[in-house]
């Protein structure tokens, strides 16, 4: 591993995050990003979610997006890794890492059975659970994950599931300017608005889903393609879904 030291500045704001569902969040000691080299977000949220967050990942080449809007928000505060094979990193992004005054970890994993966002994970769990912080308590967030490659959009959206399963205790969610990817198994209670757009998928085709709190509610469902659990609506400030290995979309407010 190559490190970069330079400085850290430690700088304390408080959480202001407009969206829906991000409980998660600020309800845990250990926030991370996961920086993606798809679309960035260019809403005022990712702002707020990079501030605050304590250490940000970045899946190699993701590390040119980061850089930008560090100098656009003049934040050189964070503790930075950068972790994938290397295909699409340019070297010269960690030398305009350094002199822009960030430290910045580098690792290299070479095998290629996992892609870089699942390296980047799994780099995640590790250093939260170095730092002393418990599974529960850890709360990831994944940008710049679609958009730009549908091939790489679809793969990274069914690996929540494969993420949750593998870390029961870790929140995950999936975020664009878009919307909200947030999976989920059992039964769970979501944060919502009267008429804002709500999808379900699952990835377990075999296990019914019900869905209360929508428009076109489900009552024991299975849905053997994706397509079927799109384009609900909510009714009100909360909906319930109930069923396997499920992802659910929430349309961005």
């Amino acid at each position: 591993m190559q490190r970069y030291n330079i400085f850290s500045t430690l700088r304390n704001y408080s959480y202001l995050c407009p969206c829906r569902n991000w409980s998660h969040y600020t309800d845990s000691k250990m926030k991370i990003i996961i920086i993606a080299n798809g679309l960035f977000p260019q809403k005022s949220w990712v702002d707020d979610l990079l501030h605050h967050a304590d250490t940000v990942i970045c899946c190699d080449g993701a590390l040119e997006k980061f850089l930008l809007w560090a100098s656009k928000e003049n934040d050189v505060s964070k503790d930075i890794s950068v972790v994938g094979d290397g295909d699409s990193l340019d070297p010269s992004l960690l030398e305009k890492a350094r002199q822009a005054g960030l430290e910045v970890k580098h690792q290299i994993v070479l095998e290629q059975e996992y892609n870089d966002l699942t390296k980047a994970t799994h780099y995640a769990i590790s250093y939260a659970r170095n730092k002393g912080c418990p599974d529960g308590e850890i709360a990831i967030d994944f940008i710049g994950a679609t958009g730009l490659r549908e091939d790489h959009s679809l793969g990274n959206i069914s690996l929540l599931a494969y993420y949750m399963e593998t870390y029961p205790g870790v929140s995950f969610r999936m975020v664009s300017d878009y919307g909200t990817l947030l999976p989920m198994n059992g039964q769970r209670r979501f944060s919502s608005h009267r008429g804002q757009e709500i999808s379900i998928f699952s990835l377990t085709p075999d296990k019914p889903v019900s869905a209360s709190g929508l428009q076109y509610p489900l009552q024991n469902r299975c849905l053997t393609s994706w397509w079927q659990g799109t384009l609900n609506v909510a009714l009100g400030d909360t909906f319930e879904v109930f069923g396997g290995s499920v992802i659910v979309y929430l349309d961005a407010e």
